[in-house]
């Protein structure tokens, strides 16, 4: 006889009764030991280990399936009903089921089972075990950083007088060059020894990594090379290779070194090893610039200073965003320099714009960075002035009222600077608008002091109104000064305070150093955007010299040399000093010292004093067409000097060839 089918709620009766019997079956005994040896590294945060005594395996502990009382109650109210009411009950489940042996007799029901998801139920949040290992955690505690807020000055405006004037002592330098320093050695005091080997040391590395062959630079070579650069601004041609064309060769040049080993240098001259490469955005060249960075500072200083921005030009795109524009300057594409140089143009220091890498080997406070970029730079460049105290001046681009009160009482230093007008913490109000300023005429002015932080501020209309502020100055005692006027078509007297004064006497040394630079500017036209920097370093070196050369002229009471011949000077001594090769030398060039030499009008081409007092390669030699005398100007004689190239008396009576090169 066919067995009867099962209804659906039988069916489903037995699938639940399989069920339980596979979630009881999975149920541990009473005192059973774990059965998982594996900790997870989680959890072993998280037990307390002794060091003298060892633990046994954890214990089971008690299910809660075995706290349940299932024997009270019957299975069978529940699963008859198709529908589960929201809270059932279990009971009987050993009349249709025989646990496994080795689980223990149950006694007691303590917790009621919900065979299907109630409201109540599903609005409980499930805690996994991994939330409740984050439980046991101990919570880390930590504090936050408290942003920093600038601290505002509290500033009490009046008009009246700035009681905090100062008066700073004329300038007066105490060291100088020795009478017979030639200008290669005031050249050398920027462009060091160890400058000079950091090149050819990574030259001659560059291109064993480039070309797996050493192009084998030496001292020499290298001079030679800065010398033909170095006239190369003086003598100015469109390409370089024109300097070795036969229509328009240039023997000062081409007589030097040939063209095939000039652009040899010129492609694999480098500063740096590559192989060390660095977040640095100036690595490239910045053992150069901090080379000659360094010879800057140690140069006597003037107390006053001004601070601007120095345009190298660069039209290229390689160099990326160091690369900026600047549209007040002659030359606005290019890579900018923050310098601080004195009144007479000579660069005492300088910081390369790089964005946020501007200030990589500077530290600064918390509030001297929540001044600016602006404040930075003039702080950056203020933390290498060695004696005080002393005077810096400043564009609007730079000042700040916390800044000129920052220098002041922290550094020591004065200061004085255009400001904008947003900048003026509430000193507006106290003076008037331009249109007012306007309508008292040309030469007005009104003043503010807040002498509680010791700071005066000046408004001045000349053709438009200017704003100064300072620590040290203010507009008294009132000046009268010169002014074209367009109306009277002529020059006519205009009142003007003593800080605009102080402030046009002193704030051009940045600009008089870049029309120095300008004027015999060294070309170095390549792909590389780092040679641009070079080859303005090296004018920087020949300006400093020049300026350095100039001051000690005036204390020996000797008239110095042009700019122009006094780099023309140190081309021929890169070329023959210590060496001894001659200079080349044409008939068309004339003295280059005229003016210091014993001979006033010398017929030929004379060598220049550090040449001629080296004692390196002066051997008298004898020619068979007899000339006159370079040096005694009487006398007829053969004997020649194989280096300098000229006659000289060596006669019983007169030794001119030893006079010559002695004095």
């Amino acid at each position: 006889m066919a067995s009867r089918p099962q209804s659906a709620p039988a069916q489903k009766r037995n699938l639940r009764l399989e069920r339980i019997k596979k979630i009881l079956a999975l149920v541990p005994p009473r005192e059973a030991s774990s059965s998982d040896s594996s900790i997870s590294d989680d959890d072993q945060e998280n037990i307390l280990v002794d060091d003298t005594e060892y633990s046994s395996d954890p214990r089971s502990l008690d299910s809660s399936f075995e706290r349940m009382n299932i024997l009270d109650n019957s299975f069978e109210d529940i699963l008859s009903e198709d529908v589960i009411p929201p809270t059932p009950v279990i009971s009987e489940v050993l009349a249709t089921h025989n646990p496994p042996q080795h689980l223990p007799a149950l006694q007691s029901i303590s917790s009621i089972i919900s065979l299907s998801p109630s409201p109540i139920a599903s609005a409980v949040p499930k805690i996994t075990r991994s939330k409740k290992r984050l439980t046991t955690l101990p919570k880390l505690v930590t504090k936050k950083k408290k942003p920093f807020v600038r601290k505002s000055l509290h500033f009490k405006w009046e008009r009246g007088k700035f009681k905090h004037s100062a008066i700073l002592d004329e300038i007066t330098f105490t060291q100088f060059g020795s009478e017979s320093k030639s200008p290669l050695d005031y050249f050398f005091d920027f462009f060091s020894a160890d400058i000079i080997d950091i090149i050819i040391q990574n030259t001659n590395l560059y291109a064993v990594q480039r070309n797996l062959k050493s192009v084998n630079i030496t001292r020499e070579e290298l001079l030679d090379f800065i010398a033909i650069n170095l006239l190369m601004g003086v003598v100015k041609m469109p390409a370089y290779r024109d300097y070795w064309k036969k229509d328009l060769r240039y023997s000062l040049v081409a007589d030097v070194m040939s063209l095939k080993r000039y652009e040899q240098i010129r492609q694999f001259l480098h500063f740096v090893d590559n192989s060390q490469q660095n977040e640095d955005r100036y690595f490239k060249i910045r053992p150069i610039l901090e080379g000659v960075r360094r010879n800057c500072l140690k140069i006597e200083e003037e107390h006053r200073y001004s601070i601007d921005e120095m345009m190298v030009p660069y039209k290229g795109t390689r160099a990326g965003n160091r690369r900026q524009y600047v549209a007040n300057k002659p030359k606005k594409w290019g890579f900018k320099i923050f310098v601080r140089a004195g009144v007479s143009g000579c660069v005492y220091d300088l910081i390369p714009y790089g964005g946020e890498d501007t200030f990589r080997f500077h530290s600064f406070t918390e509030y001297e960075n929540s001044l600016g970029v602006g404040a930075k730079v003039v702080i950056a460049l203020c933390q290498t002035i060695r004696h005080k105290p002393a005077v810096v001046f400043f564009d609007n681009f730079f000042t700040s009222l916390e800044l000129i009160h920052l220098l002041r009482h922290e550094y020591g230093i004065f200061s004085l600077g255009t400001i904008r007008a947003n900048r003026l913490r509430g000193c507006q109000e106290k003076l008037p608008s331009d249109k007012e300023m306007l309508k008292t005429g040309r030469g007005s002015s009104k003043q503010v002091v807040c002498n509680e932080n010791k700071l005066s501020l000046v408004k001045w209309h000349d053709n438009k109104s200017v704003l100064l502020a300072s620590s040290y100055v203010d507009s008294y005692p009132m000046e009268t000064i010169k002014r074209f006027a367009k109306e009277a078509k002529a020059k006519v007297n205009v009142t003007c305070p003593q800080i605009v004064k102080h402030y046009n006497t002193h704030m051009g040394g940045v600009d008089l150093c870049d029309m120095l630079v300008s004027l015999y500017r060294t070309n170095y036209k390549t792909k590389r955007w780092y040679m641009a920097l070079f080859s303005q370093l090296l004018d920087i070196c020949v300006n400093n010299a020049w300026i350095m050369y100039r001051k000690d002229c005036m204390h020996y009471n000797k008239v110095p040399n042009t700019l122009k011949i006094f780099r023309v000077m140190i081309y021929y001594e890169l070329l023959s000093k210590q060496r001894p090769n001659a200079a080349p030398s044409t008939s068309q060039e004339k003295t280059l010292n005229t003016k210091i030499n014993k001979i006033q009008k010398p017929s030929g081409p004379r060598p220049t004093d550090a040449i001629r007092r080296d004692n390196v390669g002066h051997m008298p030699d004898f020619i068979t067409a007899p000339g006159r005398c370079k040096f005694c100007k009487k006398g007829m004689t053969n004997v020649i000097c194989s280096k300098c190239n000229l006659r000289l008396c060596f006669v019983k009576k007169r030794n001119c060839f030893k006079l010559f090169h002695e004095h």
